[in-house]
């Protein structure tokens, strides 16, 4: 079987740009200095092919060839790949000396057989001693070379650079520049050079550009006496306008060169120096601009990656990991908790008890009769255990309850009645100490349910993982910056719909300038949440998405004429920043006790909804509480869940009087058929949905003010005539028509909550 792998057109294609480097280093200087094996020796000890690269530098002697150098090169070549090769049969592997001592041997070649020409700046020097100073400078770049290669090939693209390998880049690239001004033209060096300024710029998008032009600038000063600030104007006109496209930036660095032209006297060349010379600003700048997108956003997106903190996000990430499969686990306790005390419940108790009844009647009125055995034979055991159930039934038994055949036989009718009433007697304080038990039971059944839900809805809140918006908080930064706001970090979080934004910024926090900048940039209305303060002039600003609605409330209530309290308590409370809640509960009767009962089921409805627990589970441990005892409580509940985001209410009516939803000249009636909380055992609310408009305006009503009209035909005539606009003069002149109708004196508690929704203004 043939195995094909795939070519590494990268690794070509780095080896061919290498390889250029090696030939241009040839004529950094005049007399094809050993700069170019410096280099080969740096690339094979980074980690490039010894053997391909030393290929690659013997290549480079047939440009231009002379005989010498072909065999200089040559040699220079084979003493390269032999100390690599002697390095690789080595046991220590990464042993330095037998690389260093070929290169070495190598510059000691170029010393004893290489060609030369004086230097007349350093005449008192022999040539000798010349090309050694030479061999001595090319052994240090040999170094600098090596941490740069190091860089390029390791951590270009994937982390950031320190600072000596940037340096030291720069240099191999300042080196290899000055060989293609000499080689090649000072033309080709400005298109490798523009087209260098272009994408670094784009990609990086900030003031690293004037460095990178800084660099560039320095080939064609040290050759051609070329002025420094040419390619600082040229950085400037990229930066600037970079930021509308790589259109713009290419224009604007064309722009920038033929205006340097016109005053270098570029238009007055010959025709094809003219030529030359646009070709060499052209061509790149239409190379750049035709350079593929997914490779340049690419670029961009490794560059942001590394520039980025990542370890808060890898922290804050796992310990929302950690949290949320905590929470789980705590979630599936209080599961088992709740499945433990549902299958404790069971008639056990109640048979057991039975039994014991029918031991004790046969122990106290049976076994001293004459007729005991008489009895037992003919099956009478079966007959008393009718009459306990019965007698447990009715609570008491008497003659007539008696079984045909057990009033036949039993000649101690009497005794036996009595035995089991007295211990009926007994059985009924033992059945509802054993009731009070199962209710405990169920409620707390229902509260581990309800806290497992709870528990398992933050598990899973928290256990997804902090999204990444890097190119989002960028922007923002940018945005923010541009304004004058100093901003040191920024993390976006949650889903896309609905981000949350935190920002650090210094001085003073202006949060009105904040919030409009935000806006601006994500298109929706933010808002301030929370301002928190890390020190004198420096602060955390963390911003919502502003809700669709907003809502305006009003209340108005009064007692009963000659009562010192009403029974009617209403809440509206904030769950979360996105959702509230508004209640209103009719406690029996009137007075203090009926305040007792609507204010208890007040005080449960807000802590369990703040709490987010489901509303079965809410709605059935309430009515657990207020059945718990023995005394008659009852109360009627309104519940309205209400999203500010998208208007949707989830409303809950038990036993209570109508309530409507007033919306326009239209009225939507809201009843019920359930009963009040605390009758039955078990609940079952009804739960509807509706979809709340702008101004639509919610009305719940207690009894007090749905009796007085007698109807809800003349309650709904009475509404259509009520202003809606301000919830609170409606609930005010409802009051006022509601004592109207009682004759000026109140014959119950009345109460009436409004709620009108109304958009808030956004951006």
């Amino acid at each position: 079987m043939t195995i094909r792998k795939n070519t590494d057109y990268f690794r070509i294609l780095l080896y061919l740009l290498f390889t250029a480097a090696m030939l241009f280093l040839e004529y950094t200087l005049d007399n094809r200095e050993p700069f170019s094996l410096a280099l080969a020796y740096a690339l094979a000890l980074s980690g490039l092919s010894p053997y391909v690269v030393s290929f690659f530098f013997f290549a480079v002697s047939i440009v231009r060839p002379t005989f010498v150098n072909i065999l200089l090169h040559g040699g220079q070549a084979l003493l390269l790949m032999l100390g690599f090769f002697v390095r690789s049969r080595l046991k220590k592997r990464k042993n330095p000396l037998p690389p260093l001592l070929a290169l070495s041997l190598g510059l000691g070649l170029y010393v004893g057989f290489a060609p030369f020409s004086p230097y007349t700046l350093i005449s008192a020097l022999s040539p000798v001693l010349q090309k050694t100073c030479v061999c001595a400078f090319a052994f240090l770049l040999s170094a600098v070379f090596t941490v740069a290669t190091n860089a390029l090939l390791k951590k270009l693209l994937k982390c950031r650079l320190l600072g000596e390998e940037i340096v030291f880049c720069a240099l191999l690239f300042v080196a290899t520049g000055i060989g293609i001004c000499n080689f090649w033209s000072l033309n080709a060096y400005t298109g490798i050079a523009f087209f260098i300024l272009l994408t670094f710029t784009f990609v990086v998008k900030d003031a690293s550009a004037l460095v990178c032009a800084f660099v560039l600038s320095l080939p064609p000063a040290l050759t051609a006496s070329l002025p420094l600030d040419r390619f600082f104007v040229y950085g400037t006109a990229v930066a600037l306008f970079v930021r509308a496209g790589r259109l713009s930036a290419t224009l604007a660095l064309l722009c920038a060169f033929f205006a340097y032209g016109y005053f270098d006297g570029l238009y007055t060349y010959a025709t094809p120096l003219l030529v030359q010379s646009v070709l060499a600003a052209v061509l790149p700048a239409l190379l750049f601009i035709l350079l593929p997108s997914p490779l340049v956003r690419e670029m961009e997106n490794k560059l942001i990656f590394y520039r980025e903190k990542h370890l808060s996000r890898i922290a804050i990430n796992r310990n929302r990991s950690a949290i949320g499969e905590q929470l789980f686990e705590i979630s599936a306790v209080f599961r088992e908790i709740q499945t433990t005390f549902a299958a404790l419940g069971s008639n056990e108790a109640e048979a057991g008890a039975r039994e014991y009844i029918r031991s004790c009647v046969t122990e106290e009125a049976c076994k001293n009769c004459p007729q005991y055995r008489s009895c037992q034979r003919k099956g009478l055991a079966e007959e008393l255990d009718k009459l306990i159930a019965v007698g447990c039934l009715k609570g008491k038994t008497s003659l007539i309850d008696l079984p045909r055949a057990l009033a036949e036989t039993c000649i101690n009718q009497s005794n036996v009645l009595y035995a089991v009433n007295r211990q009926l007697s007994d059985y009924r304080k033992y059945m509802t100490e054993t009731e009070n038990a199962a209710n405990g039971r169920a409620l707390l059944a229902n509260q581990a349910q309800g806290i497992s839900a709870i528990l398992k809805n933050l598990a899973i809140e928290q256990s997804e993982p902090l999204k990444m918006y890097t190119d989002k908080e960028r922007a923002l930064n940018a945005a923010l910056q541009k304004a004058g706001v100093v901003c040191s970090e920024v993390l976006i979080y949650g889903d896309a719909d609905d981000p949350t934004l935190s920002l650090i910024t210094y001085g003073i926090a202006d949060v009105k300038k904040i919030a409009a900048i935000a806006s601006e940039q994500f298109h929706e209305t933010m808002i301030i949440s929370q301002r928190l303060t890390l020190s004198n002039d420096k602060f955390c600003c963390i911003l919502r998405k502003k809700p669709q609605f907003d809502a305006v409330f009003g209340v108005a209530s009064m007692k009963k004429t000659g009562e010192i309290a009403s029974g009617d308590t209403h809440s509206v409370i904030r769950i979360d920043e996105r959702r509230f809640m508004v209640a209103l509960s009719d406690g029996m009767g009137s007075g203090e006790y009926a305040r007792r009962i609507s204010e208890s089921t007040i005080s449960l409805l807000e802590s369990f909804y703040r709490a987010k627990m489901p509303s079965e589970t809410v709605l059935s441990t309430i009515n657990k509480l207020i059945t718990f005892t023995n005394e008659e409580t009852f109360a009627c509940v309104d519940i309205a869940i209400v999203d500010l985001d998208d208007g949707k209410a989830d409303i809950i009516k038990i036993g209570s009087p109508v309530g409507f939803i007033l919306s326009g000249n239209t009225v939507k009636v809201l009843e019920t058929a359930t009963l009040p909380l605390g009758i039955l055992d078990t609940l079952h609310p009804d739960a509807s949905s509706y979809d709340l408009k702008e101004n639509d305006v919610l009305l719940f009503l207690s009894d007090g003010v749905t009796d007085a009209f007698g109807s809800t035909t003349d309650l709904y005539e009475v509404l259509k005539t009520l202003p809606a606009r301000n919830p609170q003069q409606l609930v005010d002149t409802l009051l006022e028509r509601t004592l109207a109708a009682y004759g000026g004196i109140a014959k119950d508690d009345a109460t009436a909550v409004a709620v009108r929704l109304f958009r808030s203004p956004q951006i």
